[in-house]
């Protein structure tokens, strides 16, 4: 059985925002107060980066068990984060009331080596070339999903990974992962870095290399959610 250290109960609050109000900001303000990124926060507790990112956007509030792991990771008093206002979409008792409340998308399952054509033909649907659909509650209504298969990638996205992107966000912030086309057309999901400007790979094989670019181009779009398949 797992044994978690749970944090001090006397550990003081971020002191850059400790009056944020919800869950979701809690962890944002307490990660920025100790220098971490959401990908960092997310290696450390076992999670992907979008989980992380969902937390902080108040997409979902993370379950009691991962409070007190975060609460550890982020050397914050586990009451203080566990105190704040529960999001927006999850103010309702009834635990799945929140769940139902949020619009559903069917978003179009297309092979890997296709995503491309969003990048060749503006108006191209990926419903055309859909092998399936997964439902997915997100703001966003420009979405598809793949199954990545990215040894490069592992520790972000393990096999059986469905990821999905949101292809209307094409400027990304440091440290979101992103799908683009390569030089020679096909397609490539990295972490981007901005100083210096990077794509990294996130995996347990350290012979991966960084590719190092002036900028960053030829943007399908930006992952939104991932879903693991057992």
């Amino acid at each position: 059985m797992a044994r978690y250290a749970y944090p001090n109960q006397n550990a003081p609050e971020p002191a850059a925002e400790g009056d944020v109000g919800s869950i979701g900001a809690r962890i944002k303000s307490a990660r920025k107060t100790i220098g971490l990124n959401q990908a960092d926060l997310a290696l450390r507790l076992g999670v992907s980066q979008p989980t992380v990112a969902n937390w902080e956007t108040g997409v979902h509030d993370p379950r009691q068990l991962m409070l007190a792991k975060l609460a550890e990771a982020l050397h914050v008093n586990l009451g203080w984060l566990a105190s704040g206002e529960r999001s927006m979409a999850e103010r309702d008792k009834h635990p799945a009331a929140a769940y139902l409340r949020r619009a559903i998308h069917h978003v179009p399952v297309i092979p890997y080596s296709q995503t491309v054509q969003m990048l060749d033909h503006e108006a191209f649907d990926p419903h055309e070339i859909a092998t399936d659909y997964i439902p997915v509650t997100s703001g966003s209504e420009r979405m598809f999903g793949f199954f990545s298969a990215d040894a490069a990638m592992n520790l972000a996205f393990p096999s059986n990974t469905l990821v999905v992107i949101d292809y209307n966000h094409r400027v990304p912030a440091d440290s979101d992962i992103v799908l683009i086309r390569r030089e020679d057309g096909t397609p490539l999901l990295r972490r981007w870095r901005k100083e210096p400007s990077r794509l990294e790979p996130y995996s347990s094989d350290p012979n991966h290399e960084t590719l190092y670019v002036d900028k960053l181009t030829d943007i399908i779009g930006t992952v939104t959610v991932s879903i693991r398949f057992h």
